[in-house]
């Protein structure tokens, strides 16, 4: 499935690629019925959040965790868009 990032240009299929996009480029990468993007959890700190939009079989639903677990986030992502 196709990623783009805010500015609808294709991102790769990797997750380094994604991290990179999260932290220093747009801040956000969307596929069909999901999303990752950063967020101010407050002044100083920042958080990945992971978006999934209701489908016919599931909830909306939406995680969050702290940049330094990416891999984490990244997993729930990768769940969400290929499912």
């Amino acid at each position: 499935m196709e990623m783009i990032n805010k500015l609808g240009m294709v991102v790769m299929d990797s997750p380094r690629v994604v991290r990179e996009e999260l932290l220093q480029g747009t801040g956000a990468v969307m596929a069909e019925g999901c999303s990752i993007f950063v967020e101010a959890s407050n002044v100083k700190d920042k958080q990945i959040t992971v978006f999934r939009s209701a489908g016919k079989d599931y909830p909306r639903e939406r995680k969050s965790y702290e940049v330094e677990r990416f891999d984490q986030a990244w997993k729930q992502f990768d769940e969400w868009r290929l499912s």
